[in-house]
């Protein structure tokens, strides 16, 4: 077997203690409720599983740079055809409660995500069988192998068995027991969270002794709260436009790099036009991507890839050609030799039945980002003879009508969206996840893309050990994506967050992901 880490790994740079003194309290903003954050519970891939992993632990950890490293595991060890995977885990970790944690409860967590259907959880432990020997060895064996099982590992929060072998519907149970630095303490409804430090952590006692999460939902009251002093940070990203006026106050820190998230604009591929791909191209063709840029992000932010991967990630196709670009006079003969003409003279062009191409294009309201993103797409549609119609609505509205349920399964019911997906799909990857026409693995294709020549592609990669194996796939991959745009990539923001450093300032910065994560808080 090869040795993937050991406890010394893990003591280099993850939990040396610094002499950062203690925080009694930061009051964090958070944009949304996150229901009870559990695993089954929480709303959102940014903030809500980064929050939710304040109170829960995983068996790996992703350090700043994005590796994977041991954390509930003490060591790692992976079988040379990468289909078994021995973990030792700590000695001496309690949950909450005061329980010990062993084997068992990573046997049974692993074990409920795969009967209980998790968005995100689930399709990753797909053909593991786990093992138990004994109270501190968790032995994973994979139905074929997995090139970022270690970034599973480290996404997948491990729950209590004592506590949640009771739970008759894990995505309706409310009890957040877990072994993390945070225990949650408060839940005031659409009003605010209240964490308390866990002084017995494995890994020391966090930096900060309360962590209060009030939710604001608006994007301008967050901002003019944080200058108020009524919060010391947010987890939402400071707008381009703030950028210049908050790094001029003394009393706020901007801290800002590269990030992982993404602004698309979904098409319903089960939905005409969008479910053909020459209709998809032409509306591709005439959106400005450098200009969304500019004008949205001011710069702070990268042109969107056709084919998802950013171009920061080892995975990225650097041959790609880039979006289609067409005149206005281009996409209007194209739409005309597709059927699809202006009859009447009104600027909207029909369906052959006569059916104006009007649709609704959603985004969520308090999201100016998102909003103005809508807006101009509109308005570069409009000179081709197509309408969209912008429709704000609450996140969770929105989300409802994309991904019912967060279960691909269940279908979806919208036009377009402006949409987004959390830095750990781009870490990983996940191109299966967002394009796999199975909904029990396409658990991410939230537009319904079905291409079967490309399923085949998608299997393939996923068992690829073989790292330049993997890239060559990845490359086939994204020059069909490319090819099709089931969905468009339109940018991908900057990452910009604005805090207050006299209240705390131990924030850092994970590679793609932002300043809201474990190792924030979490002596390092």
């Amino acid at each position: 077997m090869r040795k993937l880490s050991v406890l010394v790994l893990v003591l280099s740079g993850l939990l040396l203690c610094t002499a950062t003194a203690q925080t009694p309290l930061v009051r964090l903003a958070i944009p949304t409720t996150e229901r009870a954050l559990t695993p089954y519970t929480y709303n959102t891939g940014f903030p809500g599983w980064y929050l939710l992993m304040l109170i829960y632990d995983a068996l790996m950890i992703t350090d700043l740079d994005g590796v994977p490293r041991p954390w509930l595991a003490e060591t790692v060890q992976v079988s040379a055809d990468g289909t078994t995977w021995t973990l030792t885990l700590r000695q001496n970790v309690r949950w909450h409660d005061g329980q010990p944690f062993t084997a068992a409860d990573v046997k049974f967590s692993y074990e409920l995500y795969q009967k209980v259907t998790h968005p995100r959880f689930s399709g990753p432990l797909r053909g593991v069988t786990i093992e138990t020997p004994d109270a501190r060895t968790v032995v994973l064996k994979l139905s074929a192998p997995s090139p970022t099982f270690d970034l599973t590992l480290a996404d997948t929060p491990i729950v209590p068995k004592h506590i949640w072998e009771r739970a008759q519907d894990p995505k309706t149970f409310e009890n957040p027991i877990g072994t993390g630095p945070y225990r949650l303490t408060q839940i005031v409804p659409d009003q605010f969270y209240r964490l308390e430090a866990n002084a017995e952590y494995f890994a020391g006692k966090p930096r900060v002794d309360t962590l209060v999460l009030p939710i604001i939902r608006d994007a301008t009251a967050t901002f003019t709260a944080l200058q108020a002093g009524q919060i010391d940070a947010a987890t939402r990203t400071l707008t381009p436009e703030l950028v210049a006026q908050f790094q001029a106050r003394p009393d706020i820190k901007v801290i800002s790099g590269p990030g992982f998230v993404t602004t698309l604009l979904l098409f319903n591929n089960e939905r005409p036009p969008f479910n053909d791909p020459r209709v998809r191209r032409v509306i591709a063709g005439v959106i400005s991507y450098a200009e969304l840029v500019r004008t949205i992000l001011l710069g702070f932010g990268k042109v969107g890839s056709p084919a998802f991967i950013h171009p920061d990630s080892p995975w990225y196709n650097s041959n790609l050609s880039g979006f289609p670009r067409l005149t206005v006079d281009q996409a209007r003969q194209a739409l005309e030799a597709l059927g699809f003409k202006d009859s009447n003279g009104d600027g909207v062009r029909e369906f052959p039945d006569g059916k104006p191409l009007q649709f609704v294009l959603l985004t969520r309201s308090g999201d100016p980002v998102r909003i103005r993103t809508a807006e101009l797409i509109a308005q570069a549609v409009k000179p081709i003879g197509i309408v969209f119609d912008v429709r704000a609505l609450d996140s969770d509205t929105v989300a409802q009508l994309v991904w019912p349920d967060f279960d691909v399964c269940k279908g979806r019911n919208y036009d377009l969206a402006i949409w987004g997906w959390s830095a750990p799909v781009m870490t990983k990857a996940d191109v299966r996840g967002l394009f796999h026409s199975d909904c029990k693995l396409g658990t991410l294709n939230v537009v319904g893309y079905a291409n079967k020549a490309l399923d085949a592609l998608l299997d393939k990669q996923a068992q690829a050990v073989n790292r330049e194996e993997r890239k060559r796939l990845l490359d086939e991959i994204q020059k069909i994506v490319a090819e099709d745009l089931p969905f468009l990539t339109l940018f991908y923001p900057d990452l910009i967050f604005a805090v207050r450093p006299a209240v705390y300032d131990g924030w850092a910065f994970l590679k793609g992901e932002g300043i809201i994560h474990k190792l924030s808080f979490v002596k390092r």
